[in-house]
């Protein structure tokens, strides 16, 4: 046998080992897989249930903080300045997913009157205005759901 055709079988005969000691590995890691999404599943109901365990203010539900992130990514624009996990962008918006507040005390109703009323430069910590309501025109209802939504980032 030449020993190109040595180097050709002894490398089948690697691959079939690794193929076999994988098969058996690929089993066990489809049930890894399962386990791990089982536990996905278990932590994204705990999430749920977190949230619905979280004391919401008055007058706000789970279903206003779900429009009001819709708002938040969509219509409102604050993703374009406080990006898209509320966690700031350098340069134009604060950080809104901690527990620091500059323009409010972090209450719901503080968020709103900040949201409804805007910050001008020379009061932003990074020297960019939030206009009022964002500058996106949205309505009063959307202002108080993205309020709800960005009062649960910090919670």
């Amino acid at each position: 046998m030449s020993r190109k055709n040595s180097l050709m079988a002894l490398g089948l005969a690697f691959g079939l080992a690794a193929f076999i000691a994988c098969s058996g590995g690929e089993a066990g890691s489809q049930e890894a897989g399962s386990g791990a999404s089982a536990e996905a599943q278990v932590s994204d109901a705990a999430a749920t249930e977190g949230q619905q365990e979280m004391e919401l203010p008055e007058g706000v539900t789970m279903e206003t903080v779900n429009q009001g992130k819709d708002v938040y990514a969509g219509a409102g624009l604050c993703y374009v300045c406080h990006g898209a996990e509320g966690q700031g962008m350098p340069g134009l918006g604060a950080n809104l997913a901690d527990s620091d507040w500059t323009h409010s005390d972090g209450s719901f109703d503080g968020i709103v009157q900040t949201v409804m009323n805007g910050v001008d430069s020379g009061a932003s910590t990074t020297g960019t205005a939030m206009p009022a309501k964002g500058g996106s025109g949205i309505t009063d209802d959307q202002v108080r759901q993205v309020a709800a939504y960005v009062w649960t980032l910090g919670k």
